[in-house]
């Protein structure tokens, strides 16, 4: 109950605030109805009391300056909610009503009421008429329905009030209408006159177009004015039956599918061909009238024109290899021409209207934001981008970037022109690097030079103090030192190595030391028994060697380096165990391979592969682990040289290598050697001492510990000697001792006279005199000695006293 009570009093409240009346200035018609009320009933105070929610105001009043009061103040509001006419004769008699602040105000003294209750159309009571006396009294049934009557009236005013409320409204509004639409006729009429289309209303008249309205464009285009033109047939003003036949029939579809209708057609004149675009669309008439249309149309000859001309020109931007972009200031893309596709992978209807930074997401934002502020700024930009393809692929282009300005030269787009040059940055690192690895190759020949000449008397004087000793813990000693001489050895070998791999590069001669048709497989069989014994059990050695693998030509004991310097760098990278694997395979390199990689050649090779699974090699570091002395290993654990004598003695072998790793996942190595088609053959090592028969043998050269040591090597053979410091020396013993002397061992590098000029003027002297030509820096290849004679050898320092002898038999016995 309480519920629907309040929606009654929602709508009751509703319905008076419909009618607009609170707090409304006096009007003579409510307050005549106000006074009459009063007349009838003789009483000195009558009301038009609206009552809203929280108050009761007062419309029309007579005897009461009150504008209005409370809800729950007076009688009002329980006439009202009771909905009937409420007459209270003396209000101190009735308990209900002797406290009510209308009786007990001392202002008031209300002691008679009576009220009617104003109903809406609607049935909701929105206030009460109602008159009010100082002294009890009576009312009769003709005042009642007086007051009846007069509550219908105030009510009828009321809704007269609203309708005349309505009505100027609609005035008002029509009023702005009219303006509205005059308003919008002007401008629709200055828009018809001054458009730069043609535009007009037409009818279909027997067969052809009667011009009913026409802009002055129009007319323009045909040589009349608008008034000329009204009311003329298409005909008459030398529209041809084609033409004609043409627009009826579009027409004719716009009236049947009440839809606008465009079309272009083109026409030749003396003036040359016109091409036009038009709209047309049917408009509503009544019935029985002829039907009629409104058009536009457009000369759109200089735009076909300018279309034709830009499609020439992107049939010229497809031509060019070059990939050209256009987008906007927003980095909208406009234009994606076939360059772009081919060199980014997504094709022009996948790149069009797409931000650039969508297709290249990888990209840095800063990087393109400095970009586009620089060309904003100064009109353009130019360098190199590394980019990545709609595959992944990374690609480094050559990049320019141009402003594009409007005819007011405002910025309008960005120009791009990108040029592939992935391939040439890829052959200027290569070829860098080997003018890196030719610089460091020549300061490595100085240092072994130096590192042999100290290492040389060491080596030979282990050997004679061993054969002197008895003592154990002496012979220990010795032996550790003899150790770490052959280390030393080893060390300066893989530096010479490294520097002879880049001079035969330089001078583009192939290698030929000690090289022999030889089969890989035996090689790796043979490493795989080293890392058996040697390396952790943690790691796993698998091989894989193809069936029928080609020979190669190559010195067995530099191949067996680089096998062994890749799987020592292998194992140090997998210290918690892994994977190891070699294989070798057959493979053919053709032009296109060739022409990516400066080593190669086309033709067969072998491809020798050491992979894996250990730590990787991080990318910003992958170019330099050739380089000589570069390492990551710890402080005593590496020295640098491992990779680059692997770089030098392939190359020195004519091959490649490659290498690809990832970190956290492995690293691949990839040697490539020339394979032959000879059969390979093995070489077998005489590791017998030969003695002398007291020969008398002249050593040449200016480091005295050599000298001593030599001598003593020699004797305990049973060898005598005669020791020269320089050549001169060398020259002048043996023109005194030549009868005596059977052998000169004589080293290349010397103060005063150095060893090559020695050698001719003793073979000048004595052409059979056997010789030992001793170097820490040449290789037999640059030594200047008939390479022909049998009675000269080379002999590279530091050797042992073993090497020593046996190339002395050699040239002797020979």
């Amino acid at each position: 109950m309480k519920s629907l009570a309040c929606k009654n009093e929602a709508a009751r409240v509703e319905a008076l605030r419909q009618y607009q009346i609170l707090d409304t200035p006096p009007e003579e018609a409510f307050d005549d109805l106000a006074f009459l009320a009063a007349q009838i009933c003789n009483t000195p105070i009558a009301l038009i009391n609206l009552i809203d929610a929280n108050r009761q105001w007062f419309k029309a009043k007579v005897g009461l300056d009150v504008q209005e009061m409370p809800r729950d103040t007076g009688f009002g509001s329980i006439c009202m909610e009771s909905g009937e006419v409420l007459i209270i004769p003396d209000t101190l008699a009735d308990e209900r009503f002797a406290t009510n602040l209308l009786v007990t105000s001392a202002e008031l003294s209300a002691r008679f009421y009576a009220g009617v209750p104003l109903l809406a159309p609607g049935g909701e009571a929105i206030g009460t008429l109602c008159i009010v006396d100082r002294v009890p009294r009576q009312i009769s049934p003709q005042q009642v329905e007086a007051l009846q009557t007069l509550s219908h009236l105030v009510v009828r005013q009321l809704e007269i009030r609203q309708n005349l409320a309505e009505l100027a409204s609609i005035k008002q509004q029509y009023k702005e209408a009219q303006e509205a639409l005059h308003q919008s006729e002007s401008t629709l009429g200055s828009f018809f006159k001054s458009s730069p289309m043609m535009m007009g209303i037409t009818e279909l008249v027997d067969n052809d177009i009667l011009h009913i309205s026409d802009n002055p464009m129009t007319a323009k285009f045909f040589g009349l004015t608008p008034e000329a033109m009204q009311n003329c047939l298409a005909r008459d003003m030398g529209a041809t039956d084609k033409h004609v036949s043409q627009w009826i029939h579009h027409y004719r579809q716009a009236e049947r599918t009440q839809l606008p209708v465009k079309f272009e057609y083109s026409d030749d004149t003396p003036q040359g061909e016109i091409c036009v675009s038009a709209t047309v669309s049917a408009i509503a008439v009544s019935s029985g009238s002829r039907p009629q249309f409104a058009y536009v149309a457009e000369d759109i000859t200089d735009r076909k024109q300018v279309e034709q001309k830009i499609c020439e020109q992107a049939a010229l931007l497809d031509i060019v290899t070059d990939a050209i972009v256009v987008q906007d200031l927003s980095n909208k893309i406009l234009l994606w021409n076939k360059n772009a596709e081919k060199l980014y992978g997504w094709k022009s209807e996948e790149a069009i209207d797409k931000k650039s930074d969508e297709l290249f997401s990888t990209e840095s934002l800063s990087q393109q934001l400095e970009i586009y502020q620089n060309v904003l700024k100064d009109g353009s930009w130019q360098g190199e981008l590394y980019k990545t393809s709609k595959s992944g692929k990374k690609v480094i282009v050559e990049s320019r970037w141009a402003l594009i300005n409007h005819e007011h030269s405002q910025a309008k787009s960005i120009l791009i022109v990108d040029i592939d040059i992935t391939e040439k940055k890829q052959l200027e690192k290569q070829f860098l690097r080997a003018q890196r690895m030719e610089s460091i190759g020549a300061l490595a020949s100085g240092i072994a030079h130096d590192l042999n000449n100290v290492l040389s008397p060491i080596l030979m004087s282990v050997h004679l103090l061993k054969a002197k000793s008895c003592d154990q813990q002496i012979n220990q000693m010795l032996s550790i030192v003899e150790s770490n001489a052959k280390r030393g050895a080893d060390l300066v070998k893989q530096v010479l190595s490294f520097a002879r791999g880049i001079e035969s590069d330089v001078q583009g001669q192939p290698a030929t030391r000690q090289h022999t048709v030889l089969q890989v497989k035996h090689l790796i069989l043979e490493m795989q028994q080293i890392i058996s014994q040697t390396f952790p059990k943690s790691i796993a050695l698998y091989t894989e060697i193809q069936e029928e693998l080609l020979p190669i030509c190559a010195d067995s004991t530099q191949l067996h380096q680089i096998l062994i310097n890749l799987c020592l760098n292998a194992r140090d990278a997998m210290p918690t165990g892994g994977t190891l694997t070699i294989s070798a395979e057959n493979i053919w390199i053709d032009e296109t391979y060739a022409s990516m990689h400066i080593e190669a050649t086309v033709g067969a090779y072998i491809v020798l592969t050491v992979t894996d699974t250990g730590l990787g090699i991080n990318s910003e570091i992958l170019d330099r682990i050739f380089e000589p002395f570069f390492t990551t290993k710890e402080l005593g654990k590496g020295t640098g040289l491992g990779l680059s004598t692997v770089m030098a003695i392939i190359k020195q072998h004519g091959g490649l290598i490659n290498v690809s790793s990832c970190v956290g996942k492995g690293t691949k190595f990839k040697v490539y050697l020339p394979a032959v088609n000879q059969v390979p053959i093995q070489l077998l090592e005489d590791t017998e001492i030969p003695a002398g028969s007291g020969e008398c043998i002249l050593i040449v050269d200016d480091e005295a510990a050599i000298q001593e040591i030599t001598k003593t090597s020699l004797e305990n053979y049973n060898y005598t000697a005669i020791i020269a410091s320089d050549g001169m020396e060398a020259l002048a013993i043996y023109a005194q001792h030549k009868d005596k002397i059977s052998a000169a061992i004589i080293d290349m590098i010397m103060s005063n006279m150095d060893g090559a000029t020695t050698i001719r003027t003793l073979q000048n002297i004595n052409p059979l005199l056997p010789i030992i030509v001793v170097s820490g820096l040449a290789t037999s290849e640059q030594v200047p000695i008939d390479k022909t004679a049998e009675h000269t050898a080379f002999l590279p320092k530091p050797y042992t006293t073993q090497e020593l002898l046996k190339t002395l038999h050699g040239v002797i016995s020979k």
